[in-house]
């Protein structure tokens, strides 16, 4: 078991947290962590990070349109 002294950190407590610890929990610096206390217990998980919109699409390079397109004409008194 790993044991971590509590230390005065400005008007706050804190911990620090090994490499061993970070790299278990795939953490790495600027990553956002939960903290949820469960039976007397801290249970630490890695934050998922919301995509935007230039890393969701990034490598896309788009489809190419293959549908053929036709032209239709009023069957009926549709107003077109």
């Amino acid at each position: 078991m790993l044991q971590l002294p509590v230390k005065q950190w400005g008007n706050s407590h804190a911990i620090r947290l090994p490499k061993s610890v970070l790299e278990a929990l795939e953490v790495g610096k600027d990553d956002e962590l939960n903290v949820e206390i469960v039976n007397h217990s801290i249970v630490l998980t890695k934050a998922e990070k919301e995509l935007t919109f230039q890393e969701l699409f990034k490598g896309y390079d788009g489809e190419k349109f293959t549908a053929e397109l036709k032209s239709l004409s009023p069957v009926g008194n549709e107003k077109w």
